[in-house]
């Protein structure tokens, strides 16, 4: 199809549209809101037959790019996956309006990298640092595949009596080069941090990896730990060097803020209801207990997740069971607001753009909630899609509005929020060797994404991991 076709008409126009021979012709008017993609605002007649490679050879050829990139289109908040005059009729659109047709750049079609194996059903997983996975597991024990390793070595993190549930790097003072912090929480109520050592590579012997050491572990807990995540590091560079901080949050409704300065916020363990043997075990090694520097009460059930915003270190966020998400001022340990659903919140994740929570219900839905204080109200936009309980939910690191999720029915799904009414791509978890058709899909509990690489582990035992990139093109050179 020759793109001598397209006609560009006056954006003034109000004449019917005719056609072309036989060829019908339908009138597009397209736009992005990408501002390094803008177009001259002009009305087009293209033939019906034409799909998304069609309309991306003439934005490419409005834009002059000397590099086609590929981009994909939205008509009413639907991604455009057949002909123009395949969804007029889908749709049942009169083919002699002008289709308001919104672009932007695709995404590529993932690509199933690799499954590794895990001890027991995987419970959470972080991409965090460039090249690692780090995974928690229902065996109470975390795992550590890295670059920074050895080829062929895995670290494995043990010392949680139950299962552990969640898991998370945490960014350690400067000057720590050969140094990694990670820490967790679980079942048995007791947050770890723990610290490895990247071994020095050497031409002339075998590098060894000495086992993860645990050097503090968090009371506060009378019920699971279900949430750890770490502070970021502030965006701009500065001298002095920031202290590490944790959130972790539980099924007693409780979220602990952790200073894990050395030295600071030390006391006592609070081992309440672990028996004595227990108790004496953990007082006879050197590990430091750590008392949180704030507890934030306010959640009548269970916490699902409790983060750090991205950019001010001062805010924090949390949802729960108790169908609500709420919004903490840690500078003095209060909260801010409140703005409650009517549906249970299994997951939460802050998206790169302003302002936006992505969350994960028991009613198979993905929630976009406006945490602006002059929202007109608390969710702004609800994708469908899942057909069992959305349980996490990740965002793109650099993308502001792609994230995906992962669900009980078995799938990983890559949102752009610009398309609620369809996920951009739809990841089932493939089958394991020897499985039949009647064998229950394994239940995804745990997804993360670095841009490159989407990765999820649930009920299988096992970590997946697609390779994904956030768009197909970088954004064509400023003129």
């Amino acid at each position: 199809m020759s793109l001598d076709s397209a006609q560009p008409i006056a954006s003034t126009s109000t004449a019917s549209i005719p056609g072309t021979g036989d060829e019908k012709q339908i009138a597009i008017r397209l736009s992005t809101k990408d501002p390094l993609y803008t177009i001259p605002p002009a009305k087009f007649l293209v033939p019906a037959s034409w799909r998304r490679f069609h309309l991306s050879e003439l934005i490419n050829k409005v834009l002059d790019n000397d590099s086609p990139i590929p981009f994909d289109f939205l008509i009413d908040q639907t991604l455009l996956r057949s002909s123009l005059g395949a969804y007029c009729q889908s749709t049942g659109t009169s083919e002699e309006v002008v289709l308001e047709v919104e672009f932007l750049p695709s995404t590529l079609p993932p690509q199933l990298e690799s499954t590794l194996p895990s001890e027991d059903w995987v419970s959470d997983v972080s991409v965090a640092v460039r090249g690692s996975i780090l995974t928690a597991s229902y065996a109470g024990t975390l795992s550590l595949q890295s670059n920074d390793l050895p080829p062929g070595t895995n670290l494995t993190f043990t010392g949680h009596d139950l299962s552990a549930l969640s898991a998370t790097y945490v960014p350690v003072p400067l000057g720590s080069d050969d140094k990694r912090w990670v820490a967790s929480g679980g079942m048995d109520r007791v947050g770890r941090v723990w610290e490895y050592s990247i071994p020095t590579l050497s031409l002339d012997a075998e590098p060894t990896v000495p086992a993860p050491t645990c050097l503090y572990t968090l009371s506060l807990h009378q019920a699971p730990i279900s949430s750890v995540r770490s502070r970021p590091l502030p965006l701009a560079s500065t001298s002095a060097t920031p202290a590490p901080h944790l959130l972790t949050a539980g099924w007693d409704g409780l979220i602990g803020l952790w200073d894990l300065t050395p030295g600071s916020n030390e006391g006592e363990a609070d081992l309440e209801g672990a028996d004595r043997k227990k108790k004496r075990r953990r007082q006879s090694t050197t590990v430091v207990n750590k008392v949180p520097s704030a507890v934030l009460r306010g959640h009548t059930g269970k916490i699902s997740r409790a983060l750090f915003d991205r950019s001010d270190v001062s805010k924090a966020y949390s949802a729960g069971w108790d169908h609500t998400v709420r919004s903490w001022d840690l500078s003095v340990g209060e909260e801010t607001s409140s703005k409650t659903s009517d549906k249970v919140l299994l997951a939460m994740a802050q998206l790169t753009a302003p302002n936006l929570l992505a969350t994960g219900s028991t009613d198979r839905l993905i929630c976009l909630w406006d945490l602006r204080t002059d929202a007109t109200q608390n969710i702004s936009l609800t994708l469908s899609g899942h057909s069992a309980p959305v349980s996490a939910v990740a965002a793109h690191p650099t993308s502001s509005l792609l994230f995906a999720s992962g669900s009980y029915d078995s799938t990983v799904r890559i949102w752009d929020a610009r398309s609620p009414k369809q996920a951009l791509f739809t990841l089932p978890v493939p089958k394991k060797e020897g499985d039949d058709d009647k064998k229950e899909p394994e239940k995804v509990l745990a997804i993360d994404w670095d841009g490159e690489r989407l990765v999820a582990g649930g009920e299988g035992s096992r970590t997946i991991v697609w390779r994904v990139s956030g768009q197909e093109s970088q954004a064509p050179a400023a003129q």
